[in-house]
């Protein structure tokens, strides 16, 4: 098995961090730069969720949760990341008083409920309230 990605990394712009559906082995701070955060990639309705740039975090869900990554990060500009591998990010995160921690995992829950979508199809839905027309 590969060893996960740790300390300073450097991307180009178009590298891939890591990609939708892959099994989160670090987290990334980014200490410059912009990575593209995508998903459908493999779908004909690819899409961009955010842009995000120096001082953020990516790739923590797939690691709070131990779920499949949720989108494709992807470098934009020249950018610097510090990564922690899941393991050593585990060991910080069970150092959480465990009210936190619970309230970190559910809204880590909610988010990716919220990443899917609604789960009604749209033809279900009475757009009428009731009212015949």
């Amino acid at each position: 098995m590969a060893k996960p990605p740790a300390g300073r990394l450097t991307y180009n712009p178009g590298d891939t961090l890591f990609e939708e559906g892959q099994p989160g082995d670090s987290v990334y701070l980014i200490v410059d730069g912009k990575v593209e955060i995508r998903v459908g990639m493999r779908t004909s309705q690819p899409r961009v969720l955010t842009t995000i740039g120096k001082g953020e975090v990516v790739g923590e869900l797939a690691l709070f949760d131990n779920s499949p990554r949720s989108g494709t990060a992807i470098a934009v500009a020249p950018t610097s990341v510090v990564a922690m591998p899941a393991e050593e990010f585990r060991k910080r995160v069970d150092t959480m008083e465990p009210i936190m921690k619970s309230i970190v995992l559910l809204m880590v829950k909610r988010l990716r409920q919220a990443l899917k979508g609604p789960k009604f199809r749209p033809e279900e839905v009475d757009w009428t309230g009731g009212k015949k027309a």
